[in-house]
């Protein structure tokens, strides 16, 4: 006769009915950056940016040699490239789903446009190959002969990193890098008062938290250099990992990178030539597949200048 006094361990486990999820890394991109909608065929996005020059000089009577405005424009342009994504189900995981009250159709949603949106900001800030002679240049490429942008280089010493470890100045020293920095933006004319927004991985805004020294450390290097922003914001698509090239060495593939720019939308913005949508449903075999897509392009940056790259801002580990 069996002992009914004893419970089994399935009746002695409570089970808890919510689903827990983990944390995600922040979408950045288009909270950072305006966007701007062209015709949702378009294979790229074409603008020009105006250069300009008018320089007058004294004159005498009878002068010849009077000078002219010049005027002249150079042209830009950003491919668009496609996102796809689908859902997918069959009629049985759809039933066991409801019966364990799991809403599936509404999660696949959500991991549809997560996914969406993780590409768009891989895009972004790292640009990618999408065609024969086809590249998306993103915000992360160095090569400032192509992007016009401004580079400050801190390999060595003066890495954060190591100024972090400076106890005596090493704050005031990590102060005078972004000092310089936001200075190649407000030395530009007409933006003496702009404030910049600071780009930079979790790891190195971390650093920002060091006392000027240890006498006053109420006094942080982010206190000191905050009002000079309009936001710092974590990225982590500026780790080294993301950014450099795939047959780079482990040492540069570990070193990161800060940014520092304007975001006006007269500067930058995303040209979106189809938001996410939802394309006709498939079925096969007992299966559901729903497709989504999107079209957009690369940030479209009409003023180079107002971006400035900070590389070798960490030491990579041996």
């Amino acid at each position: 006769m069996p002992n009914m006094g004893i419970a089994t361990k399935e009746q002695l486990t409570y089970i808890d009915q919510t689903v827990y999820d983990p944390k995600v890394a922040p979408l950045t991109a288009l909270d950072i950056f305006n966007t701007f909608q062209i015709p949702e065929t378009y294979v790229s996005y074409r603008y020009k940016v105006r250069s300009s020059k008018a320089m007058a000089q004294a004159y005498v009577n009878r002068g010849t040699d009077i000078p002219v405005v010049e005027e002249g424009f150079k042209e830009y342009e950003t491919p668009i490239t496609q996102s796809a994504l689908a859902c997918e189900y069959s009629w049985l995981e759809l039933e066991r789903a409801q019966a364990a009250k799991v809403n599936l159709l509404a999660d696949q949603a959500q991991l549809v446009a997560r996914g969406m949106a993780e590409r768009r900001d891989r895009v972004i800030f790292n640009g990618e190959d999408i065609g024969p002679n086809t590249k998306i240049v993103g915000l992360t490429n160095t090569h400032t002969d192509l992007t016009g942008f401004q580079q400050i280089n801190l390999d060595g010493d003066q890495a954060l990193d190591k100024l972090a470890q400076d106890t005596e100045d090493g704050a005031l020293k990590m102060r005078k890098v972004f000092q310089d920095a936001v200075g190649k933006i407000t030395h530009l004319v007409g933006y003496a008062t702009a404030k910049p927004t600071l780009l930079m991985p979790q790891a190195e805004i971390d650093l920002l938290n060091n006392p000027i020294n240890k006498y006053r450390p109420d006094i942080t290097v982010m206190s000191m250099i905050s009002p000079w922003f309009s936001s710092i914001r974590a990225i982590p698509e500026l780790e080294g990992r993301y950014w450099h090239r795939n047959n780079a060495s482990n040492a540069d593939k570990q070193k990161d990178m800060a940014i520092i720019c304007l975001t006006d939308r007269d500067i930058a913005g995303i040209p979106i030539a189809m938001q996410m949508r939802q394309l006709q449903q498939e079925y096969h075999d007992g299966v559901t597949k729903i497709p989504y897509v999107e079209r957009f392009g690369g940030l479209a940056i009409r003023y180079p200048s107002a971006f400035v790259q900070i590389t070798g801002i960490n030491t990579p580990n041996a």
